[in-house]
């Protein structure tokens, strides 16, 4: 089953946190949640409430049912659509603009559909090309935002999880051992197929805003590149070492299901990563932002050095020199770092989680949380949680004194249920609550409307 974030961080959530005792109650005043519908007038705006605070508030979501993933349609939904639309600026696909969904190989098959023009890129390289034959889903989705008057963050254009394996192989058939591909393709070929890949989906976008939109965008950021940082990262970085990046570690050499990397395993550096942020930097648009997005992005300590590894290859995107790309010098373009934050009862903890972005407001660059969500023991857990953290955030919105801010706040789903942490509800991530077709404001939605209205 897909899952809406990577299963690694799943089960670093699981491991680090400790059950504690069900809070008294969360610290709501203000009551809305005793079963008012998600777009009844007597329900705040979350967009509007945090309007002075961030310059987005995103809402993730699916367009339909994902595979097994047992829920209603979403964007899909105009019902859904107008709760969205009350509550958010801009959502975040959770599948739908992933490598596997865009390149969407047939079931049963493992290698895709071949063009047959060829592509010849900046590198010289001449490659043939797979149908990227979910891009027809792209465009009905980027049209469901343009009804609803909805916004977009594109998730992703680089992972090392949901990218076919056949995109990694020689003549895109993957022969595997062990679940390793036997016949990857060297380090020319697959920058040229990045290329490719990057070029052929952000010009594809801007054409469909061009042609339906009159050219206003409808995805106004890109993750890049997503979990690249291996979770076991090393703090110190000389000579040519490269333990800090996913796969590079305790990983190395192995799948992407047992925390390994295609990318790593063909480049054993960061030259993937500086090249994804060149490609993107020539074909996306100048005013569309550009991400890194991380989980455990506030882990630096122990044996894992991760928010260190973040700030170590904001430092290699920045000195990393222009180099020809569609006949133009390029450099890497970096805009945004996204923190996902998955949380949980006891761990990172506020303090921690706010000492990791304040590091990163001094980059230089702006910060989204890209995915939050709180897996917590009970209802009134979580809401006191949502509350602790949202107040902490909006410190750093367009209040910040700071040049650098936090402009984007996205929660990682709608309902409790549909959540890819707990789909019973039983940890109660999210700020909705599902009964049929029907959401409802939850103790959470209370404590985050809370959070600033009492200022």
């Amino acid at each position: 089953m897909k899952k809406l974030s990577s299963m690694f961080a799943l089960t670093l959530i699981s491991a680090f946190i400790i059950s504690c005792s069900p809070s008294t109650g969360s610290n709501s005043n203000n009551t809305v949640s005793e079963k008012s519908v998600w777009t009844d007038d007597s329900v705040p705006s979350l967009k509007e409430t945090y309007g002075e605070y961030f310059d987005t508030f995103g809402i993730a979501c699916e367009y339909k049912p994902w595979n097994s993933w047992e829920h209603p349609s979403e964007l899909e939904s105009s019902a859904v659509r107008q709760g969205l639309s009350k509550h958010a600026d801009s959502i975040t696909m959770g599948n739908e603009f992933k490598p596997d969904s865009i390149i969407a190989i047939e079931w049963g098959k493992k290698s895709p559909e071949i063009k047959e023009e060829t592509f010849t890129a900046s590198n010289g390289k001449t490659i043939s090309v797979p149908v990227l034959k979910g891009l027809n889903q792209a465009a009905t989705i980027l049209q469901s935002c343009k009804d609803a008057g909805l916004t977009m963050r594109g998730h992703v254009l680089t992972w090392h999880s949901q990218t076919p394996d056949a995109f990694f192989a020689e003549n895109y058939q993957p022969e595997t051992f062990n679940e390793l591909i036997t016949n990857l393709v060297d380090k020319e070929t697959m920058t040229a197929r990045h290329e490719w890949y990057i070029k052929t989906v952000l010009e594809f976008v801007s054409n469909w805003e061009a042609e339906n939109n009159e050219g206003r965008h409808i995805i106004w950021a890109w993750d890049v590149v997503n979990e690249a940082i291996a979770d076991d990262a090393q703090k110190t970085y000389s000579g040519d070492s490269q333990n800090w990046l996913r796969g590079s570690t305790k990983d190395k050499g192995k799948a992407p299901s047992a925390g390994g990397s295609r990318w790593y395993q063909i480049y054993e550096s960061d030259e993937f990563i500086i090249n994804a942020f060149r490609f993107a930097n020539a074909y996306a648009p100048e005013d569309v932002k550009l991400c890194y997005n991380d989980y455990n992005e506030y882990m630096d300590y122990n044996e894992g050095w991760k928010t260190s590894a973040i700030l170590h290859l904001v430092d290699e995107l920045k000195a990393a020199p222009a180099k020809k790309v569609n006949g133009k010098d390029v450099s890497p373009r970096i805009d945004v770092i996204g923190m996902q934050s998955h949380v949980g009862e006891t761990w990172p903890g506020v303090p921690s989680y706010e000492t990791a972005l304040q590091r990163f407001l001094q980059t230089g660059l702006e910060v989204h949380v890209t995915e939050f969500d709180i897996a917590a023991s009970s209802q009134s857990a979580a809401a006191e949680l949502y509350g602790d953290y949202f107040a902490m955030l909006s410190k750093y919105g367009k209040k910040y004194s700071g040049e650098n801010k936090v402009t984007n706040v996205t929660v990682w789903g709608i309902s409790s249920q549909d959540s890819w942490i707990s789909k019973n509800g039983s940890q109660f991530p999210l700020l909705f609550d599902r009964d049929g077709n029907t959401y409802y404001p939850n103790a959470s939605f209370d404590a985050v409307i809370n959070a600033v209205s009492e200022e």
